[in-house]
């Protein structure tokens, strides 16, 4: 009995990576496909004729198709890593600061600290529009600190939740020791509390990392050229309004996939561990 229940059990895990990992499948296949294999019916899931067209605009297009390659998509990468990364530093310092105040000064008591985290469950469309009229009126439209910023409004109440409960595990005694020791507020803050959050901050960088790499609307509403545009509207030029060039799609897809793969893989056990600390209480 104990052999079906453990066949069972491995056959349900198989049954979930082959339905989770298919999506990534498909993408990795048809960047390499050659375009008279995009549109076939029955769709081809094991292609024996594969090629680098896609990514290096040999394999061609089709009428309507304004993109047949990748090769435009090196702007749109800098801007994506430049707004990621500089979301994630910002996030993690902004909660930090202020996780610290709410953790050991009860600054705004419990109020506070809900308000800070329902406002990332504010739908980004609902803050599209004043985000745009501010940025408008202080020039930084088709930037990418402006995308930066929008970004911000979203990662870094959640990195204040996150951190919040990091902080409030670490014990006040060690605090109160540094204190008899003639250590200042600030000085705790640095060698006390953040090195031993460490965890934390690394769960609230990845995660912020991953939220901004991805984000689609507000760099739609903020930006208009390449100066600024990230990759999620890179996307979209393989999209027409006759059909859609799968394979340079893919590839491009591809391309945007993998460097956020590898964040994750890299910074897994604290992707885990921060998503565990969320749900503690204040």
């Amino acid at each position: 009995m104990d052999r079906v229940w453990t066949a069972l059990r491995y056959a349900a895990i198989a049954l979930a990576l082959v339905f989770f990992l298919f999506p990534a499948y498909w993408i990795a296949i048809t960047a390499f496909k050659v375009s008279a294999e995009w549109f076939t019916w029955p769709p081809i899931v094991f292609p024996t004729r594969l090629t680098l067209g896609n990514f290096l605009g040999t394999e061609g297009g089709f009428s309507g198709s304004l993109a047949t390659a990748i090769g435009g998509i090196v702007p749109y990468l800098r801007n994506s890593a430049v707004v990621a990364l500089g979301t994630a530093a910002s996030s993690t310092l902004l909660g930090s600061l202020a996780a610290y105040a709410l953790s050991r000064f009860k600054v705004g008591g419990m109020s506070l600290a809900s308000w800070i985290i329902s406002v990332r469950m504010l739908p980004p469309i609902a803050a599209a529009l004043p985000v745009y009229a501010i940025f408008l009126k202080l020039q930084l439209l088709n930037t990418v600190w402006a995308v930066m910023m929008a970004h911000l409004i979203f990662t870094a109440p959640f990195a204040t939740w996150i951190l919040l409960s990091f902080f409030n595990e670490i014990p006040r005694e060690l605090d109160e020791a540094a204190w008899v020791d003639g250590a200042s507020p600030w000085t705790v803050f640095l060698r006390v509390v953040l090195p031993l959050s460490a965890p934390g901050l690394a769960a609230v960088a990845s995660l912020s990392f991953i939220q901004s790499w991805g984000e689609f609307l507000m760099a739609l509403v903020l930006t208009s050229s390449s100066d600024a545009q990230t990759l999620p509207l890179f996307l979209g030029r393989y999209i027409t309004g006759w059909r859609i060039a799968w394979g340079p799609l893919a590839g491009a897809g591809l391309v945007t996939m993998v460097p956020v793969v590898a964040f994750s893989l890299v910074m897994q056990r604290y992707l885990i561990r921060g998503l565990t600390f969320g749900a503690v209480k204040y």
